[in-house]
This record gives C-alpha cells, sequence and structure tokens, in this order.
C-alpha cells in the first residue's frame, strides 16, 4: 500500500515547527478548539478521540495518556525535549514572530515593539499606547495624557514612540483620527501626486466627498488630471487602521474557558473547560502496523511523520490546558478580593506580572487570554477584563484605573441631578481621597463610560 506523497519542502528548524503549531492551539477559545479537533482527526488517521468527559476523579486516566506520549516519542526515536518548553532565549525571541497571520491587532503590534524597540521605558510606553486604541486603531489620548499615567516628565519620549508605532504595520495604527492615518499612510508611498493628495486630506476632503473636482482644482491652482490622480491615490488608502484585523464579535455565543468554583468551605479552584472535547489517543492499528517487517520505508515514514504529528498535537492540548490553568490560579490569588466580592475591587495586574510569574514571555500570555472568556461567582467576563494598569505610579493606594471608572461612575449616579458634579468637582473628590488625578483624566475616563458632561446632565 502507498500511504504518502511525496512533496519538496523547505524545512524549518525543529523547534520553530513545534512552537508555531504549539502557539496556533494556545489562541484558540474553547469552541475553536473543539473545531480544531475535529479538523485533526480528519486530517491525521492514527489519531483517534474517545467523546467522553473525564472524569476530575480519575487522574489516572491523564497519567496514562501522558506516559503514553512519551512511549510514542520514544517509538519514533524522539525525546520528550522536543516539546516545545520555550525556555531558551531563541526560543522565547521566536514566540514573537511566529504565526503572525494568526495573530490579534495587539499581538501583531507588540511582535513589532519589541524587534523595534529594545528600551525598557519607551516599551512599556508602546505598550500602554497598544492597549489604548480603539476598535478602529485609532488612539483618544494625548501625549501629555499617556505621559502623566505613566509618570513620564519627557514627553519628548512619549511622541517619539507614538511616531514609531504609527508607522508600524498597519500604517497610520495610532494615529488620532483617519485623516491622521491616512496622512501617515500618503507619507510612505512613491508618488507624484503624494503631495498634492496629503494637502487635499488636510484641508479639502470635504471636496472630494462632494465631487467637486473642479472647484478643487481651482483652489489647489492644478488640473483636473492631478485632482483625479490624487483622488485615486487617497481611494487606495484604508481609513480604518484595524479593520483587516477582526475583532472577536462579542454578540457570538461564547463559552468559558476557564470556571472558578466555591466550594461550601469557601475555598476556590479553578478548573479548564473540558465540555465537548475528546480523550485523543493514537491509534493502535497503525502502532502495530508499524511493528511488521514488511512494511515498505514509505508507508513506515508516513506512519511515524503522523505519529510525530499526534502525540504533538494531544501535548499542545494539554500545554493549553496547563498554562490556562497556571492563568486562572495567577488571577484569583491576585483579585482574591474581586472575587469574594468586597465592593468589587480589581487589583492593578499586567501581563508582565504574570509572564514573570509563569516564565513566558508577555506575548504568549497576550494570546493565551485573547478572545478567552472566565465563569466565575462574580459573573461572566474576558480574561483581559482583570488586566488593568496603574492609574498613576505617584498614587501609592493599590487602585487601578477600572477601580477609579467604577467609582466615578458611582459617584455621578448618586449626583444631586439639578447641580451636576463638574469634572473639577470630580478631580477635587479624588484628590481628597489621596488620588492626584488630572482633570483631563477625569474627562477620559467618564468619556469611556458614555457620562455627559455636566452641563448635559441637568
Amino acid at each position: 500500500m502507498n500511504l504518502s506523497t511525496s512533496k519538496v519542502q523547505i524545512q524549518k528548524p525543529a523547534f520553530s515547527v513545534l512552537l508555531e503549531k504549539s502557539i496556533a492551539v494556545l489562541i484558540l477559545p474553547h469552541r475553536e478548539l473543539a473545531t480544531n479537533i475535529e479538523q485533526e482527526l480528519q486530517n491525521n488517521p492514527l489519531l483517534e478521540a474517545e467523546f467522553e468527559t473525564p472524569s476530575a476523579e480519575s487522574p489516572q486516566e491523564n497519567q496514562e495518556q501522558e506516559i503514553d506520549l512519551d512511549h510514542m516519542n520514544a517509538i519514533i526515536n524522539h525525546t520528550s525535549s522536543n516539546a516545545p518548553q520555550s525556555t531558551t532565549e531563541e526560543e522565547r525571541e521566536f514566540e514573537y514572530s511566529s504565526f503572525e497571520h494568526m495573530m490579534t491587532l495587539e499581538d501583531h503590534l507588540i511582535h513589532q515593539l519589541f524587534w523595534e524597540i529594545s528600551d525598557p521605558v519607551k516599551r512599556e510606553i508602546g505598550n500602554f499606547i497598544i492597549g489604548n486604541l480603539d476598535k478602529d486603531g485609532f488612539l483618544h489620548l494625548t501625549c501629555e495624557e499617556i505621559a502623566e499615567a505613566l509618570n513620564i516628565t519627557d514627553i519628548s519620549i512619549v511622541k517619539e514612540v507614538l511616531n514609531a508605532i504609527q508607522h508600524f504595520d498597519p500604517l497610520g495604527i495610532a494615529t488620532n483620527d483617519f485623516k491622521d492615518c491616512l496622512v501617515v499612510q500618503l507619507q510612505n508611498r512613491q508618488s507624484p501626486y503624494r503631495d498634492l493628495a496629503i494637502r487635499i486630506v488636510e484641508e479639502y476632503l470635504d471636496f472630494l466627498g462632494n465631487k467637486r473636482y473642479a472647484a478643487l482644482g481651482k483652489k489647489l491652482s492644478v488640473s483636473l488630471e492631478q485632482v483625479r490622480e490624487a483622488e485615486f491615490l487617497i481611494s487606495s488608502l484604508e481609513p480604518k487602521p484595524a479593520r483587516s484585523y477582526s475583532t472577536f464579535d462579542p454578540s457570538i455565543y461564547v463559552e468559558p474557558d476557564i470556571f472558578v468554583r466555591k466550594n461550601e468551605q469557601g475555598e476556590y479552584t479553578i478548573e479548564t473547560n473540558k465540555s465537548g472535547l475528546p480523550t485523543l489517543r493514537i491509534s493502535q492499528t497503525y502502532r502495530n502496523l508499524l511493528n511488521q517487517p514488511n512494511i515498505s520505508n514509505e508507508d513506515r515514514h508516513f506512519i511515524k511523520e503522523k505519529i510525530t504529528n499526534a502525540v504533538n498535537f494531544i501535548r499542545n492540548i494539554q500545554q493549553r490546558g496547563e498554562t490556562l490553568t497556571a492563568i486562572g490560579r495567577y488571577i484569583l490569588k491576585s483579585q482574591k478580593e474581586f472575587f469574594d466580592g468586597e465592593d468589587s475591587i480589581l487589583a492593578p495586574m499586567s501581563l508582565k506580572d504574570v509572564a514573570g510569574h509563569l516564565e513566558r514571555c508577555e506575548s504568549t500570555i497576550s494570546r493565551a487570554i485573547s478572545n478567552k472568556y472566565i465563569d466565575t461567582p462574580q459573573g461572566f467576563f474576558p480574561l483581559k477584563f482583570f488586566f488593568s494598569h496603574n492609574v498613576s505610579r505617584q498614587i501609592h493606594k493599590n487602585v487601578s484605573a477600572h477601580n477609579v471608572k467604577q467609582e466615578l461612575a458611582g459617584l455621578i449616579e448618586e449626583e444631586n441631578k439639578q447641580t451636576p458634579l463638574s469634572d473639577q468637582e470630580i478631580q477635587a473628590y479624588f484628590n481628597s481621597k489621596g488620588l492626584p488625578l488630572a482633570r483631563r483624566t477625569i474627562t477620559k475616563y467618564r468619556q469611556a463610560l458614555h457620562i455627559p458632561a455636566s452641563h448635559l446632565r441637568k
């Protein structure tokens, strides 16, 4: 029999291939993981599934599965060191550069940030900027506000980092609006009509919208043909830089990837969602076939290759579960007061904190939590909900931006509607509590909560 087909391929380094596949499984939410398992079962005849939910009281089954994986590795002349552990600097670096086409926009930008900028302070500024982009990829914070939030005195550093990010892929990301975005893209185009197009975007875009080409030509003292060429150049640009990186649609039904349970003794437990996920194993039929003396070298190679793929796929699923469990435990430990329901306090917690604790890269943690949800006694939340930066390093109290927004919303809800609180009065309130926030920060948080200004709340 002939089970394989011959193809000429350029081989990647072994650890690169393994890490790439490991990351591909890590980023999958629960529902997509189930779909991915079904596809792998169809593609790999050596992979078999038992669609029974394993009992939490039967750890021996998992132990036997791990032993079987090690045994399979021995059969195909691989050791357990082939499993992607991401411990070397080379492997950590690869984590940033691999599987770019499946990254979220945030992952994609952080990857570029770490390649282009090595200074820790500038990286922190870049992470803050990337974390505050809206759904279209625009940034609605000034450099002064960013500097204040990060307790940075030299605003020129913030401007430098922001300018660098705006020239990342996609071009124009982190600009203030679509006009600025178009200008950045035009600045990177080689065209004889570039300067004309920039001027049109900056000053006369409404002429194009109303198709007043002749009037625009007279205004700029250029021919109608030049206006048309500039229009064609502008029409080739992307006014919303994040559009090509479609975000997860929250209206789609989602399933939690992690459960936080509380028992009668008040103790919490962390569980990953195994609902609908089968127990995977290697086909015994093909394992026996591998030991047959009359099997051809071509078929032997095919079986070994499929066993390798199956072993690594099972191991990647196990590692995904272990990573999510570890992240869940860290969140539970760091946000204990929140889960206990004590005024819904959310402690400051960053990707860097979790990455350091788990000895993984920040980009890996970002991938692990992206589009994943946790079901808790306090409600159903995206994992990213628990990651919040400190309002200011000058603030000694352990308080996050989430807490400030929550208190601000409560303050406005209880205000006298005849004389609503101004942003200056709200600022004074927080200052009296030892939280020295700038008024523009109060305004930013109020706008983020979709709360109108005081004169519109009467």
